[in-house]
């Protein structure tokens, strides 16, 4: 029997070989599962007829196995007489095999040329169906120039001189490096395995890793690398037929860490994290760092689309436990976007865009993970349309404001109004901020906005004046981009000067708790200029992100509010009124203002004025209403003034 030690006996296509009188020498473990015990199956009757068969070499036939398959078998016969080899082959193979992982092509001879095995990158190569290459004969398989090549290297390889390996060169000029091994049945030569390797691939590989270098912080692979590599690997997926997962993954208080430690401290943070990474996955899988807190993994072999989830469980994992800095425990917590080849597209550039699409729209709607699906495509067109829409539509007057009363817990004083902008599309109708905003800001265009937004209140305000309207604090949302320059500082500046400083209307910018939890120290000094103005600032979906309120001792904060996802679920879940009744301590604690928003339901609305909120609003106030309407409102609200009626 041959050494378990060769590759003969580990590969999946079925073997056997006989002696010339017909006795059975050997068989690997796969001819065993096939065939059950292959002694007992040369004794049948059709281990008989294949016996018949190997009288003239070499042979080849069909056969339609009990309870198996239809499969091809291919008898030849080994040098100077010797043992007849028997290989046994699926007509369809549905499962491959272990030579298909390898990118390369790779293929097995018997000791006279015919073909035994190959892999499908070999198929390629030949550009033929892998089954009709099978049982070839040498001279049929390889053009006249490469055959000599291929000949002389399998003759010195059979006589065991030196140079079993060879260079050789395609028809389309590509240099092949031919590398051969011989696999014996003790001094017997059974089979011949050749790889091939595209030199001239290789060389310009070599020069493009030599010049990268990989990331110099981590050590991992740069961004130019991962690229290269993605493509390579859906090369060989596309062979092997398996998927591919492709994680995109940011980490979400990085950047506060940074700001707050310093960049020696963030730079640690982020080996560390790397280091991580790299433990939890397979040797198989590759990581890079893509750039700042950005990194990239590429899951391969991967039998279902499933298996990423478990992926995306083992990292989720493995940041539960906190990194360890100058002694300190750090958590760190992170978002993935991720997309699966072939599932989301068969080709390396459009995978990681999805990936990228799928981390994007995560960032806009929360969570931790979002896996790229076809709505997330139809969201991307849309957002390019928009994009060249929302330049030019301030000036056709798109834009149009809509007011949301703010009053106190028992709603018997109007304490402001919120401003929300409204984008009135001439194709997709009214949109809200949630569906543009995002747009503006990539698009260099929210500076123009928020002025425009401005502009539109201060002709609103002017005619609330007409008509005896003053004394209210105005709500503004406002982004972090508008923060990088003097523009919205002068705006403001402006707007409080011409309709008679803060005696008239006080005014209220609103920061969301993420950009607040991002950004909010690179902005410090901007939001105490705007403070001295009398200008008052309000944070937004509090409670939306853990580890956030170190920024309410730091940043000129007067109101925060509670992130509506908490107050819908008032009255039914108690997590949710623990997570309620803890800011509305924090912030009589601080001495800063808090307020509900999203409050429908009397319910809702006794529990946080049993819980001392200063302030609500939502459905249950009103809903948001045009300027005009607003006034009516206005004038009724002041003529009952006995609040909201329990």
């Amino acid at each position: 029997m041959a050494s378990t030690d060769t590759l003969l006996q580990h590969l999946p296509c079925p073997l056997a070989w006989l002696a010339p009188d017909g006795g059975l020498l050997g068989f690997n473990q796969a001819f065993a599962e096939l065939l059950g015990e292959p002694q007992a199956f040369f004794e049948s009757e059709m281990g008989t007829a294949w016996l018949s068969h190997c009288r003239e070499l070499p042979a080849a036939w069909q056969e339609s196995l009990p309870g198996k398959s239809l499969v091809r078998v291919q008898a030849s016969q080994l040098p100077d007489a010797g043992p007849v080899l028997i290989h046994v082959q699926p007509v369809v193979d549905l499962h491959g095999s272990v030579l298909d992982l390898l990118a390369h092509p790779v293929f097995l001879q018997c000791p006279d040329g015919s073909l035994l095995a190959c892999n499908q990158g070999f198929a390629d190569f030949i550009g033929k169906a892998r089954q009709d290459l099978l049982g070839q004969a040498k001279g049929k398989l390889f053009a006249a120039n490469w055959q000599q090549g291929l000949d002389n290297g399998r003759q010195e390889l059979l006589a065991g001189t030196e140079g079993p390996s060879s260079k050789v060169t395609s028809p389309d000029g590509k240099l092949w490096w031919v590398q051969k091994r011989l696999l014996r049945q003790g001094n017997i030569p059974i089979a011949i395995i050749s790889e091939m390797w595209d030199m001239t691939r290789q060389l310009q590989m070599e020069a493009e890793l030599s010049a990268g270098q990989g990331d110099k912080l981590t050590g991992l692979l740069s961004r130019d690398e991962f690229l290269h590599q993605l493509e390579e690997q859906v090369r060989v997926a596309n062979r092997i037929k398996m998927k591919l997962g492709l994680i995109l993954l940011d980490l979400k208080n990085f950047q506060q860490i940074n700001d707050d430690f310093g960049q020696q401290v963030g730079d640690a943070l982020l080996l560390a994290a790397g280091q991580r990474i790299h433990q939890t996955l397979r040797e198989t899988d590759i990581l890079a760092r893509l750039d700042g807190d950005r990194f990239a993994i590429l899951a391969v072999h991967l039998n279902n689309s499933q298996a990423m989830a478990q992926v995306h469980h083992k990292l989720a994992m493995a940041f539960e436990r906190p990194f360890e800095l100058d002694g300190k425990p750090v958590p760190l917590s992170f978002r993935a976007g991720v997309a699966i080849y072939p599932d989301d597209t068969d080709e390396a550039g459009p995978l990681f865009n999805n990936a990228e699409l799928a981390l994007h729209q995560l960032k806009k709607d929360g969570g931790e993970v979002r896996f790229y699906d076809e709505r997330i495509d139809a969201m991307v067109r849309l957002t390019r349309e928009l994009g060249k829409d929302l330049r030019g539509a301030a000036g056709r007057g798109e834009f149009m404001l809509r007011f949301q009363p703010i009053v106190s817990a028992y709603g018997n004083k109007l304490l402001g109004v919120e401003t929300l902008v409204r984008w009135q599309h001439p194709k997709h109708g009214t949109l809200v901020p949630q569906e543009f905003i995002y747009i503006a800001e990539h698009e260099g265009l929210i500076n123009e906005l928020g002025a425009h937004v401005l502009d539109l209140l201060t002709e609103q305000l002017r005619r609330w004046l007409d008509y005896g309207i003053y004394d209210l604090c105005l709500t503004v949302n406002i982004s972090p981009q508008q923060l990088k320059g003097p523009e919205l500082f002068e705006k403001t500046r402006l707007l409080l000067a011409e309709l008679g400083g803060t005696d008239q209307f006080s005014l209220e910018l609103e920061l969301n708790e993420a950009a607040i939890h991002n950004d909010g120290q690179r902005y410090a000094q901007q939001l105490h200029d705007l403070k001295k103005l009398g200008v008052r600032l309000s944070i937004d979906e509090f409670g939306s992100i853990n580890g956030a309120l170190n920024n309410l001792t730091k940043l000129p904060i007067d109101t925060i509010k509670i992130d509506r996802h908490y107050v819908t679920k008032l009255g039914r879940d108690l997590e949710a009124q623990t997570m309620v009744r803890a800011i509305l301590r924090l912030g009589k604690d601080l001495g800063i203002r808090t307020s509900a928003v999203g409050v429908e339901e009397l319910e809702q609305l006794n529990f946080l004025r049993a819980e001392k909120c200063d302030q609500v609003q939502g459905f249950a106030v009103s809903e948001p209403m045009s300027g005009e309407d607003f006034i009516t409102w206005y004038h009724n609200f002041n003529l009952v003034r006995g609040g909201i009626q329990p």
